[in-house]
């Protein structure tokens, strides 16, 4: 019943992809909101690791069109928010280039929808 109540006000992704919901959570962790701010703004739980993972997504995105290597910004990748000014850089350099890339997110239907 607990479990059923979560996933209904969760948004969960179809698309595995980029998309324009990834790029807006890295974007609220480069404006220095915490995870669980943002996991609580965006219906997810306290300790939901969806932020960590799609901020993950974007960043490894930005690496691969600097043609930087993972291996070597492993730092850069789990402490976002020390290199916030960096990151912001890279950011504003490829983000055309990104949301031409990203697809418009797809979510699954929550029960609560299909009632009404």
């Amino acid at each position: 019943m607990k479990q059923e109540a979560v996933s209904m006000n969760r948004p969960l992704l179809k698309s595995r992809g980029l998309s324009t919901h990834h790029i807006e959570i890295f974007e609220f962790i480069l404006g220095g909101k915490s995870n669980r701010e943002i996991n609580q703004m965006l219906g997810y739980s306290k300790k939901s690791h969806v932020v960590v993972d799609h901020s993950r997504k974007v960043m490894y995105k930005l690496l691969a069109l600097e043609d930087l290597s993972r291996k070597e910004y492993t730092g850069q990748v789990i402490f976002p928010r020390g290199y916030c000014f960096w990151w912001k850089n890279i950011l504003l350099k490829h983000q055309q280039q990104l949301m031409g890339i990203a697809i418009k997110p797809e979510y699954y239907v929550t029960a609560s929808s299909e009632v009404n």
